[in-house]
């Protein structure tokens, strides 16, 4: 078996076609790798674009298709999940997430929204297979507009506290087990 090296040097001699090729190959694989770093790193510490950032506004539809703004929650701190059926690092935090949206009360509301293309198309039967992951989702009620109402979401899973006041408290991208619980903690004064 040739070593890596050896391999490489081969494919190098065997013209630029093939050397190109590899290249490509060689660049989607850095360019997947850097996408999955940042998506299961937890983010580190708070997203600066989002903190501070009046979100009350934003408009969402649930399952029976109302809309609905997070104004309607004014008074409560709010988590502000983004996510998708598809994506890895958000199926390991629906069960955190799920079991938070369960135990909400008066002081705090959870709201995750699926950004599945097909959205409830895409949501209903994810849930229907994955009950443990089941959550009371909604949907942009205006896809288009959504990084206008809340900023440019670049990863999923990512995650917005947002204040009594409807302003953006701490942000962050990616999943880490126990930060969901931690951060809210701090925005509940707890």
């Amino acid at each position: 078996m040739a070593s890596f090296g050896e391999w490489l040097e081969e494919k190098r001699t065997e013209g630029l076609g093939k050397g190109f090729s590899l290249l490509l190959i060689a660049a989607g694989v850095l360019g997947l790798g850097w996408l999955g770093v940042r998506a299961f790193s937890g983010g580190g510490g708070a997203d600066a674009r989002f903190v501070g950032r009046n979100v009350a506004g934003l408009a969402l539809r649930d399952a029976e298709g109302r809309t609905r703004t997070l104004g309607e929650f004014s008074g409560q701190v709010v988590v502000l999940d983004f996510w998708a059926t598809w994506c890895p690092p958000c199926r390991m935090s629906l069960p955190e997430l799920a079991a938070l949206q369960q135990a909400q009360g008066p002081a705090y509301a959870v709201v995750p929204v699926s950004l599945d293309r097909g959205g409830f198309g895409a949501v209903t039967p994810f849930f229907a297979s994955n009950p443990s992951m089941a959550l009371t989702a909604m949907v942009p009620a205006d896809p288009a507009g959504l990084a206008k109402a809340v900023g440019e979401i670049e990863a999923i899973p990512t995650t917005l506290i947002v204040d009594r006041n409807g302003k953006v408290a701490s942000a962050w991208m990616g999943y880490t087990p126990g930060r969901l619980d931690q951060e809210l903690k701090a925005a509940l004064g707890k």
